[in-house]
């Protein structure tokens, strides 16, 4: 059985079989199939890279041009309040253990960082929706009007930096709207890429939603995004270009939160967290989501804040090995293009055919039944309906002599699933 976990370091073969979906599912919507006409590829597309805001100087990589050599990391003099310095004059090279660290931790903000990465979710939501209210104001539209014409599809991938915060790769499509819901058609004239890029740098450099602050839980702080954004419009020439975007976007799926991998699962409790080998900046990140998880108002308040729904646990608890980020590392418009669920039951057919001609028999499905029989119902979501074989002991389920009853029970509890 396949475990599917997307991480390289607690699966790789099924890691590969993650990317290589993610890859396919981003280059549908770039150049067509998997349900999507191929004109999609004409249509305007953009590709954008938004950042989290600086909570304290971090040491970094600095080189002149893309390969070129090093420069001195923060070329700063004096100390900082804590009697540090307040630069750092080495030249880091690639994988070297100090990128990402602060160079103060006391200067740097990790209350703050844990509650940005909380939110990240919640501020896109808000992003994509003023977006679409900056094109309908920047066209002479109303939102309905717009919505009427053409559709903003995207997918995002997450990216984990050095420094503890996540960071986003969206793709950006812009398709117009047919004569049903499903219909893609290219989008009206006045639609560009450029238009649509142009809201969209307005609507980062002001857009906002509220946290509770960590230092008063009964006042609020703002959260934005960072000052450094790239939007460049994307010009497909054939399957390379698209290709390089697939791959670009599909990398970071499958990467830790740290290069360890020892925060791959939920930390259960601060004992925990202690027997974990962590460097120093990793570890605080965790700690300070337990810390403000444990105070009851800020927790709950965060969570509502970020649309989360109430749990067992507050959200920082259950996502400090995120750092407090606990959203999906790829998510998509549904109209983008293919599902992971789709490619995963083609990829299921395809292996049941091959081993039905290699047998000499008939393709079957999971439970040995003619595969595609129409006469075989599919149920999408499961119930849980009792433990043991029924009769006067079993008081969840319907009677014995019911003629409803289609399914064998057996020991064990089912969960929601398709």
């Amino acid at each position: 059985m396949r475990c599917n976990n997307r991480r390289e370091s607690v699966c790789p073969a099924c890691s590969q079989t993650y990317k290589r979906d993610a890859r396919r599912l981003v280059l549908a919507g770039l150049t067509g199939g998997d349900g999507l006409p191929a004109h999609v590829v004409d249509h305007p597309a953009l590709f954008v890279t938004l950042t989290a805001p600086s909570f304290g100087p971090v040491h970094s990589r600095r080189s002149k041009g893309k390969n070129g050599q090093a420069r001195a990391c923060r070329p700063r003099r004096g100390t900082c309040p804590h009697g540090r310095p307040a630069g750092c004059h080495a030249r880091h090279g690639d994988g070297d253990r100090q990128l990402g660290t602060p160079l103060c931790a006391d200067c740097f903000d990790y209350a703050g960082a844990v509650v940005w990465n909380a939110m990240l979710p919640m501020l896109w939501k808000v992003t994509r929706d003023r977006l679409e209210s900056g094109l309908a104001a920047a066209s002479g539209r109303s939102v309905a009007a717009l919505r009427r014409e053409l559709r903003v599809t995207f997918v995002k991938a997450a990216e984990m930096q050095a420094r503890g915060l996540v960071h986003l790769h969206v793709v950006i499509r812009v398709d117009g709207r047919g004569a049903t819901a499903e219909d893609i058609v290219a989008p009206p004239g006045w639609a560009t890429g450029a238009l649509v890029a142009d809201c969209l740098r307005d609507v980062t450099a002001s857009v906002t939603v509220d946290a509770p602050d960590p230092a008063d839980p009964a006042g609020v702080v703002p959260v934005r995004w960072g000052a450094q954004m790239d939007v460049r419009a994307l010009a497909i020439d054939g399957p390379d270009t698209s290709g390089k975007i697939a791959n670009y976007l599909a990398k970071y799926l499958t990467k830790s939160v740290t290069g360890s991998g020892l925060l791959d699962r939920p930390v259960r409790s601060l004992v925990h967290l202690a027997g974990l080998v962590l460097d120093p900046h990793a570890r605080r990140m965790v700690e300070t989501c337990w810390s403000l998880g444990a105070v009851e108002g800020f927790a709950a308040v965060l969570d509502d804040a970020a649309g989360r729904k109430p749990g067992r646990l507050p959200g920082l608890h259950r996502w400090s090995h995120g750092f407090g980020f606990g959203g999906h590392w790829i998510t998509k418009s549904r109209r983008y293009s293919t599902t992971f669920g789709a490619l995963r039951g083609a990829r299921r057919v395809y292996a049941r055919t091959v081993a039905a001609v290699l047998s000499g028999g008939l393709p079957v499905d999971a439970f040995g039944r003619p595969d595609g029989d129409p006469r075989t119902v599919v149920i999408g979501a499961w119930t849980y309906a009792g433990r043991g074989s029924g009769g006067a002991s079993d008081s969840t389920g319907p009677p014995p002599d019911d003629p409803s009853r289609a399914a064998v029970r057996v020991p064990g509890s089912w969960r929601a699933g398709s």
